[in-house]
């Protein structure tokens, strides 16, 4: 009996093999050909490329920011003035926060992005987005006792159909790493 069972079960394999393979062939295809007809565009120039987000011509134009900066409002020194020295204009008008910080310069092509993500449904840059500012907000979110999203006007959010922050949130804050949790103080 097993003899004659072992032939039908190759045969059987071999056909699934086989059905896997052509399925690998035409999903390659049918991804070839949709790249061809609508090409994946920069967000901020439009031009095609090959993967998601921004070209390699946009992506060096996005400024980083990096230390040194003001520890108060975060911007951007153009050299290290040394420790805990404040920019000009947090000592000219403090503002009402101790800190902040952002991932990037609000330039043009961070304005396209971020426009792009909150205007145009382009919810594919969250996560990117949301790690650039886990990184930048590192030194904060380990020193936080917990994370608040500010809501938004019950308009903005029925025309928008999601929470933007929430998006950010979701793709890098609740790793293991950065659970929230209730430190006990008051």
């Amino acid at each position: 009996m097993d003899a004659e069972a072992s032939p039908s079960r190759s045969i059987s394999t071999h056909l699934r093999g086989a059905l896997s393979a052509c399925r690998g062939a035409w999903v390659h295809a049918a991804r070839l050909a949709l790249d061809i007809a609508l090409p994946t565009l920069c967000v901020a120039c439009r031009e095609p490329v090959d993967g998601e987000g921004v070209c390699a011509e946009c992506w060096a134009r996005l400024s980083f920011i990096a230390p040194p900066f003001c520890p108060k409002l975060g911007i951007p020194f153009v050299y290290d003035p040394g420790p805990g020295l404040l920019s000009m204009e947090a000592i000219s008008d403090p503002p009402a926060y101790q800190r902040a910080r952002a991932a990037v310069r609000y330039d043009d092509v961070a304005r396209t992005l971020v426009h792009a993500l909150k205007y145009q449904d382009r919810t594919d840059l969250a996560p990117a987005m949301g790690r650039w500012m886990a990184r930048a907000g590192r030194e904060l979110l380990e020193e936080a006792d917990a994370l608040v999203p500010v809501p938004l006007h019950w308009r903005r959010s029925w025309s928008r159909r999601y929470f933007t922050l929430i998006m950010l949130v979701n793709f890098y804050f609740y790793t293991p790493r950065y659970t929230l949790r209730h430190s006990g103080k008051s």
